[in-house]
């Protein structure tokens, strides 16, 4: 409804009301509009999330605001004005916009609304993907960026300016950034032969040694490296306050060692040469304070960057480097995390895939096991079994889904996971037997060949004190039987660690997990 509209039927419902008594001074100020008031915008139709739409869609849409005489409505998409006016019909590149809706009065009183506008590419069209690595650069850098349908780029243009596109295939495209563009970001478009302009998304220019990012994770003691620009001059790096030994350093990224500190989040600050601060590239800005989260666990990445899942657009590893880390790194019960960002107000689903199977348990669609994601969800597990690697023998990483960006991935190692726990008594006579299977099982669908099986154990005889696990009274890890078992002696309470070994797998598939011995107590039995 127009404000002049409600206006209109505000002054008829005080007439009205004259008849039983008069319009109190109140009611006159609350129905006065003058270029002296506030400017407020009434809309209550804003879609959650943001708007989103097609490539070949406009952005349509009317602001109602009031005093509507006396206000021009101002939209900016990442800062640069677009359009004046109460109602937009305009159409955009696809991207992701901040989108700002700015009411002003003539009198400079103003307010505004803030959302993201999501315009989404048509099928054949290139997009580029945003690799953070690939969207810092500095002037006069050839720059590389990735994506689909890349062939048919020929120029880019950024600033205003058309630049030659000097290599391309399907995968990506390269080209010199213009001299002389100051710190900042800029909107890059991509042009193909027939002048059609596409988005490109965001790409910041520096002049300074510059960290493409600000939020990492490391594990305590460890190495963290950071990518960026012109880090070959920075002189540096303290985390916590303390001074990081610089293990190496690049143009496009920097190498240190991590203090050995508690799990935490800590400050990160880097100086050059120069004795100027070091910037860290932190949503689309500059800030000279990064943050890392330290773990005692380490978190290898996989992939990062941006890329918009739906079900025409999933992410695929298309050259399988992705498939072949996690083949050659990760084993079973390692973690494969996915970051993301929920974007569709409707419903939003993802999961990890090969040929489009669940890459937990292989299942398919109507029974893939996609994952439902909230706006608040930052990411999503799944935990690699033996049927993840047998998929992957035979295809490509991919992350199915709909509604949502994915942001990063990494892999993270088990941490121990306790089988079972309780107190028995181990003797000839009565050693612990996982009689239904339970822990056996867990064992088999979890675990590999270079895991770690742990008995923590409590010694309560005095002649002597011994332990091993079996299988049918074969020892777990090298199926040698009695005298030649190796059970294993020790004193206290211990921990007694067993690597397991392709026999172990042989075994447990002939029978279920036992642990044999005499004068102890078992206390808990854990995988990792």
């Amino acid at each position: 409804m127009k404000i002049k509209n409600i206006l209109t039927i505000g002054l008829v419902c005080c007439g009205f009301a004259a008849a039983l008594t008069s319009c109190s001074k109140d009611e006159e100020s609350f129905y006065t509009v003058s270029e002296y008031d506030s400017p407020r915008i009434l809309n209550t139709d804003f879609p959650d999330g943001g708007f989103s739409i097609n490539r070949d869609a406009n952005l349509y849409f009317e602001v109602l605001v009031t005093p509507a005489d006396y206000t021009t409505v101002k939209w900016y998409a990442d800062g640069q004005e677009v359009h004046v006016g109460d109602t937009i019909d305009k159409a955009f590149e696809a991207g992701e916009y901040t989108l700002k809706i700015l009411a002003v009065t003539t009198q400079g009183k103003e307010t505004s609304r803030t959302m993201t506008l999501k315009v989404k590419p048509l099928a054949g069209d290139p997009v580029a993907e945003e690799k953070p690595a690939e969207r810092l650069q500095t002037p006069g850098a050839v720059a590389k960026v990735s994506g689909s349908n890349m062939k048919m780029v020929k120029k880019v243009s950024i600033n205003g300016q058309l630049v030659d596109v000097t290599s391309n295939d399907d995968s990506f495209i390269e080209f010199t950034i213009p001299a002389g563009l100051a710190d900042g970001q800029y909107r890059i478009s991509l042009v193909d032969e027939n002048n059609l302009s596409y988005g490109g998304g965001l790409m910041t220019i520096t002049n300074n040694p510059t960290v493409s990012k600000a939020e990492f994770s490391a594990k305590s003691g460890d190495k963290l490296t950071m990518p960026g620009c012109k880090l070959n001059d920075v002189a540096s790096v303290t985390i916590n306050g303390q001074n990081c030994e610089i293990v190496s350093k690049e143009d496009t990224k920097l190498t240190v060692k991590v203090p050995e500190l508690e799990e935490g989040s800590y400050e990160i600050k880097a100086s050059a040469a120069s004795g100027s601060a070091v910037k860290f590239l932190s949503d689309g800005g500059f800030v000279e304070v990064a943050t890392v989260k330290v773990t005692l666990i380490p978190e290898e990445v996989l992939w990062e960057g941006k890329h918009e899942v739906d079900w025409g657009t999933i992410w695929e590893d298309q050259d399988g480097t992705v498939t072949a880390k996690v083949k050659q790194e990760a084993k079973v019960g390692y973690t494969l995390r996915l970051y993301v960002k929920r974007t569709d107000t409707e419903y939003a689903m993802g999961c990890a895939a090969v040929n489009w199977a669940d890459i937990v348990k292989g299942g398919t669609d109507p029974n893939r096991g996609d994952v439902m994601i909230s706006f608040e969800d930052t990411f999503i597990d799944f935990v690699l079994t033996a049927k993840s690697f047998e998929l992957l023998n035979g295809g490509n990483l991919q992350v199915v889904g709909h509604g949502f960006d994915l942001l990063k991935m990494s892999l993270i190692p088990p941490s121990e996971v306790t089988l079972w726990e309780g107190k028995h008594s181990v003797d000839w006579g009565t050693i612990w037997e996982d009689k239904e299977g339970t822990v056996t099982a867990q064992i088999k669908g979890n675990a590999s060949a270079g895991s770690k099986l742990r008995l923590y154990c409590k010694r309560t005889a005095s002649d002597y004190c011994q332990a091993s696990p079996t299988v049918n009274w074969a020892n777990l890890i090298t199926g040698l039987s009695d005298p030649d078992r190796g059970d294993v002696p020790f004193e206290g309470e211990a921990t007694l660690e067993f690597e397991l070994s392709n026999k172990s797998f042989e075994l447990l598939n002939q029978g279920n997990l036992q642990v044999v011995g005499h004068g102890f107590d078992l206390l808990k039995i854990t995988i990792e």
